[in-house]
């Protein structure tokens, strides 16, 4: 490829977006097609700049060995590794080509571990790391990138380090997990099949593996309360309560004949406050995430997929961040100004300005590279996709909310007493919507007004027992799993949604009605990692390792340190699961591993390995807990109610939320007693 000039800056931006939004900001105005790839070129203060795009990374490790375990490997051309990275070639040729005519070279990826490696491994496999420099920058918009191009500095090398190593340590693990598990599959079914596993992937499934067989063993409780229909004023209020004690369905028919002969409650306490409600911080990418999926249903991954077409339209600041805090330079009225030519935000916006200043609720979490989520002030140049324009006014909203102030809420409890047992009721009133009024996606729960005196008597209308049952916890959804990831400390802000993902490409995970659930190869899989890799998979680890990586950023820690810690963790346990692969005397033990009869006895449900034996049936870990579960739940019950075991039993089986292997095991037990 001919250039028509040597001795150019050559500017590396992550994507071609970001490259023309970069080059409209510098006034770059030579637009040119190379190969497919569009590149642009000018003058910026008086030196020639080149801007050429990557397509996210154009490296991926590698290794020409096979088999497990393997600590040897390369950084190699993306598409050779991955066929459906063939597109990158182009993008590599041109900046491969355009690189050996620049005299200096500009990372401009994205300001996160992940760009800094994209630019860094192009710009040392292309050009020369020594006439290097780092453009910094939270959103595109001309005069956050004219600061940049102004101020460039040095390369992030620790962050590049950690990105670097991160990259390893994922590789090591996942490539020699991957393909034990696979020689596993193999040797148990006898069937060659493409399985994945990941440092933070098989955590993540182990615990919906836990999620899901907790709920299928789940039985429910019953629980007897007092339903109470009063006489509040000129309105009627239904309330339940137990009064505080368990209450047996004797116990419950005895109180409410005797609440029945008073007919009335006496009001003996009355407490009231004002609680303030404060506005939310900006978002943050997972709180956003969360959110936009309670609001409108979008998965994380589609949510990130939309904050990052924003943001490559100029609209918001760059979305992969941990951040709660804006930073103090920023200028919220002329954003302010800019979003009041919008008609959805223009009333609220007009308010905002007449406050005499203008300081951000800011949240607990920081990120030293970005600050949160906030529009620029740029506006749509044309109509937004839908899901986009959810995420866009969530973002807005969220924004003006944070700049706005606190709404009042005004709580009175009333104790009521009804012969020697008191329940409490509650009137909730808003005084003042503050900023409740613009993030109208925020609930206060239920606002019921009334008011009572002390020692006013209350008529009750009527009396009724309530039989309830207990639910298991709620499948996960995507939502709730990143959160739990986030809790655990596993994974990033810009990698959860997407492993979530993988593991329903993957075939491990389903979407069902109620959320997400295992399929059966998730649960073979998850059985298998669980007895064969427990030390492997755990969060504990796994967050230690997140840990180490910080570390390096800080410089507490080298690459070539951590990658010696996980190396030494792994090969132990890998070379002891190939000696056991080897063995001829193994498939028993490895069907046995894999939670699957192995010869000598399956369960009579479902013919998984047979674990317990119960009135001399044979069950399987799941049936078997299940089973213990049933037998400890009717002990309950029968304190509770008159009830037979049988008469329990399909009580049980009527129940939706009785678990699925519960529901087979009382299937069995009432078979077996006709």
């Amino acid at each position: 490829m001919r250039l028509r000039d040597a001795g150019y800056v050559l500017v590396i931006a992550e994507k071609p977006r970001a490259a023309d939004k970069i080059a409209m900001a510098l006034n770059l105005s030579g637009k040119r097609v190379v190969n497919g790839v569009r590149v642009w070129e000018g003058f910026f203060e008086g030196r020639k700049f080149l801007v050429a795009p990557a397509v996210g990374h154009l490296f991926s490790l590698d290794t020409e060995e096979k088999g497990f375990p393997v600590f040897t490997y390369k950084w190699v051309p993306r598409w050779l590794v991955e066929r459906k990275s063939r597109y990158a070639r182009k993008y590599f040729e041109v900046l491969k080509s355009l690189a050996r005519g620049a005299s200096e070279y500009v990372n401009a990826c994205d300001y996160d571990i992940e760009g800094s490696v994209i630019g860094y491994l192009i710009i040392k496999h292309f050009g020369d790391l020594s006439r290097s420099r780092r453009a910094k920058f939270s959103s595109l918009t001309k005069e956050e990138l004219v600061s940049a191009f102004r101020n460039l500095q040095p390369l992030d090398l620790r962050m590049v380090e950690a990105g670097l190593c991160r990259h390893e340590v994922d590789w090591i693990w996942g490539i020699n997990v991957s393909r034990a598990l696979m020689s596993f599959y193999k040797k148990v079914f006898g069937d060659f099949k493409i399985l994945s596993a990941g440092r933070v992937q098989t955590p993540t499934l182990i615990e919906v593996f836990r999620r899901h067989v907790e709920r299928e063993c789940f039985v429910p409780e019953i629980k007897f309360n007092i339903s109470l229909k009063l006489r509040v004023g000129s309105e009627e209020l239904s309330i339940r309560s137990d009064f505080g004690k368990d209450l047996t369905e004797e116990e419950a028919n005895r109180l409410k004949i005797a609440i029945e002969r008073v007919g009335k409650a006496r009001v003996v306490d009355v407490k009231s406050r004002t609680e303030v409600l404060r506005p939310p911080p900006p978002f943050n990418l997972p709180d956003l995430q969360y959110e936009a999926y309670r609001v409108a249903k979008i998965s994380p991954a589609l949510t990130l997929s939309s904050a990052e077409s924003l943001y490559l339209d100029q609209l918001i600041s760059y979305p992969r961040t941990n951040s709660q805090k804006l930073p103090k330079t920023l200028n919220h009225r002329t954003i302010l100004r800019n979003l009041s030519n919008l008609e959805d935000y223009e009333e609220y916006v007009s308010e905002l300005l007449k406050k005499p200043s203008l300081a951000p609720v800011e949240g607990s979490k920081e990120d030293p590279a970005h600050p949160a989520i906030h529009p620029t002030g740029y506006l749509p140049r044309k109509p937004l996709k839908e899901r986009e324009r959810v995420v866009y006014d969530l973002i807005v909203r969220r924004y003006l909310a944070s700049l706005s102030d606190e709404a009042l809420l005004r709580i009175s409890t009333y104790v009521l007493r009804v012969l020697d047992l008191e329940l409490a009721i509650t009137s909730r009133e808003l005084l003042r919507s503050g900023w409740l009024r613009i993030y109208d996606y925020e609930e206060v729960g239920a606002l019921k007004k009334f008011s009572l005196r002390l020692g006013e008597e209350v008529s009750i209308l009527d009396v009724g027992v309530v039989k309830t049952f207990s639910k298991p916890s709620d499948a996960y959804t995507k939502s709730s799993l990143l959160k739990w990831m986030e809790r655990s400390g596993i994974g990033t802000e810009a990698t959860r949604a997407e492993i979530i993902e993988t593991l329903f490409k993957r075939g491990y995970l389903k979407q069902t009605t109620s959320g997400i659930d295992l399929t059966e190869l998730g649960s073979v899989i998850s059985t298998i990692s669980t007895n064969l890799f427990s030390e492997l998979s755990s969060v504990q680890l796994t967050r230690e390792v997140e840990e180490r990586l910080d570390k390096i950023i800080t410089g507490e820690l080298s690459k070539d340190e951590v990658v010696r810690e996980v190396t030494s963790v792994l090969k132990p346990r890998l070379i002891s699961i190939k000696k056991l692969l080897e063995s001829d005397e193994s498939v028993k033990e490895l069907r046995r591993l894999a939670g699957l009869d192995s010869g000598d006895a399956s369960c009579v449900i479902c013919q998984r390995l047979a674990e317990f034996s119960y009135e001399g049936l044979r069950l399987c870990r799941f049936h078997g807990i299940a089973y213990e579960r049933l037998r400890e739940s009717y002990e309950t019950w029968s304190k509770k109610t008159k009830i037979s075991f049988i008469e329990f039993l399909n009580k049980v089986l009527s129940l939706k939320s009785s678990g699925k292997y519960v529901r087979e095991v009382a299937e069995l037990l009432i078979s077996r007693r006709k």
